[in-house]
């Protein structure tokens, strides 16, 4: 008879051989074959311009080994040697050189990039270049570039203009905190000027604004963050980027010609002043995109025409009485976020205020959205304020809203009867937030204005000639 207690040490040992040669059969293997290659999410890494002196905002790599056996690199370097601005985070460490990087069989590491770009005295953006090198073991190379455009930028903080000034186009003006003009002193934006405005800052007017923009060099006032919040989406096309411009109680007289304003806080808001002159002269301009009101008038006189107010959390328009006339406006409301106001909203009556909307007067314009009516209107009780002034008037518009038959106000306007109103426009990508509001071919605003400003306006915003008969509803003719 055998020995048991052999047979369970025989056994024991089969055991413990098995579990060795299990766990070297699992153990890393590394190749150093140049035909192991490894996959990167990009080819390029390209980032959206960079403002001097700032930095950029981070973006990511992923390497990836699809071999069957681990890839040991020799080094992850930056082809400049850290010269470029350009500079790479590998495995929580920074630096310009990283030395034996392991990357296991079908795994991956992620490499974390930044630029930041010495100012380049230069008034044009600046193209700057790097790589990222994958050296492995056997000495094959494989690389990943990088691309960026340097911008040099003015910046002003808590900047103040007590005096007449002109901020001329030649680079783009970085605001911090606010921008404020005082009282009794003009600040003139030249055509093509640029006015990038960080998080919360405004641009309070206490004195006079001229925005004097031109079909060709328009200005602009955006927020200054010119990354993505995704591949697809700019943090330009999110509301809430800045604050917005504010015209204080003292302000009048202030023009905006050729102006793009957009993702704001709020667009344009109006203090209330004397109506013995024009608070506002606005004339082939934008206010776009917005999470309060476009254009807030609160009892005062303004004149806006040719121009697109479109997509406000808020209303497009809100007007508290004082004297308002519209011409050849597209004011349309698909703000893509959440629920929203209607298009416009006109009212003499809010909070404890009760006064006179002495006109709110529409020519020629197009008035959309994407609910049925687009329209509200906010009225004192007659019967307790029987002197208390509402009057408005739409004539020769197209209307997204609901008309009473015994309504005067309404003179020859077409309702925009389209069951989805998105359909009128070129573009209308709520997916995306891409927004064209010149009109369709199919568009029910077409032909429907009247000749009446032609001499005025013999063009839309987009320069398209206007011809008698044909003139189009809002400010693009098809």
């Amino acid at each position: 008879m055998k020995n048991p207690r052999l047979n369970i040490r025989y056994y024991l040992s089969l055991l413990v051989a098995a579990m060795l040669f299990a766990a070297c059969s699992d153990e890393e293997t590394y190749t150093s074959s140049p035909a192991s290659p490894l996959q990167f999410s990009e080819d390029t890494l390209k980032f959206d311009t960079v403002f001097t002196a700032i930095g950029s905002s981070t973006q990511w790599l992923k390497v990836f080994n699809p071999n069957t056996d681990g890839v040991r690199l020799a080094t992850i370097s930056l082809a400049s040697g850290g010269r470029s601005g350009f500079y790479i985070n590998v495995d929580g460490q920074s630096g310009n050189v990283f030395n034996n990087v392991e990357i296991a069989h079908k795994d991956s590491i992620f490499i974390f990039v930044e630029v930041n770009v010495d100012p380049t005295d230069d008034d044009s953006p600046v193209l700057i270049e790097d790589s990222i090198v994958f050296t492995h073991q056997s000495g094959a190379r494989q690389y990943v570039q990088l691309r960026a455009y340097g911008q040099d930028v003015i910046i002003l903080r808590q900047v103040c203009f007590d005096r007449d000034t002109t901020l001329a186009a030649t680079r783009p003006f970085l605001i911090y905190d606010s921008l404020v003009v005082a009282r009794g002193s003009t600040l003139t934006l030249s055509e093509g000027t640029n006015l990038y405005f960080h998080s919360k800052a405004s641009l309070n007017v206490h004195g006079t604004l001229l925005s004097q923009g031109s079909l060709e060099r328009p200005v602009m006032m955006r927020g200054d963050r010119l990354d993505r919040m995704f591949d697809y989406l700019p943090y330009d096309r999110l509301d809430s980027q800045w604050g917005g411009v504010w015209f204080a109680k003292e302000s009048t007289g202030n023009v905006l010609d050729y102006t793009d304003i957009h993702s704001g806080s709020y667009g344009i808001y109006c203090e209330e002043s004397s109506f013995d002159d024009y608070k506002l002269t606005m004339t082939n301009s934008i206010v776009h995109n917005v999470a309060g009101a476009g254009l807030s008038l609160n009892l005062c006189r303004v004149y806006v025409a040719n121009s697109q107010i479109s997509n406000a959390n808020s209303y497009c328009i809100d007007m508290l009485g004082g004297y308002a006339d519209f011409v050849h406006c597209t004011i349309a409301q698909f703000y893509p976020w959440k629920e929203y106001a209607g298009a416009v909203r006109l009212t003499n009556t809010r909070n404890d205020t009760i006064t006179d909307l002495h006109r709110a007067a529409f020519y020629n314009c197009y008035i959309t959205g994407a609910q049925e009516d687009e329209i509200y209107g906010q009225r004192a009780v007659e019967s307790q304020f029987t002197d208390v002034e509402f009057n408005y008037h739409f004539e020769n518009c197209v209307l997204a809203t609901v008309i009473a038959e015994d309504d005067t106000n309404f003179v020859a306007c077409t309702l925009d009867t389209l069951e989805h109103h998105a359909d009128n426009f070129r573009t209308i990508d709520t997916d995306n937030y891409i927004y064209d509001f010149r009109l369709d071919s199919a568009s029910v605003a077409r032909s429907k204005a009247s000749d009446r400003y032609l001499d005025s306006y013999p063009t839309d915003r987009y320069g398209v000639e206007r011809k008698s008969g044909t003139v189009d509803a809002g400010c693009y003719q098809f």
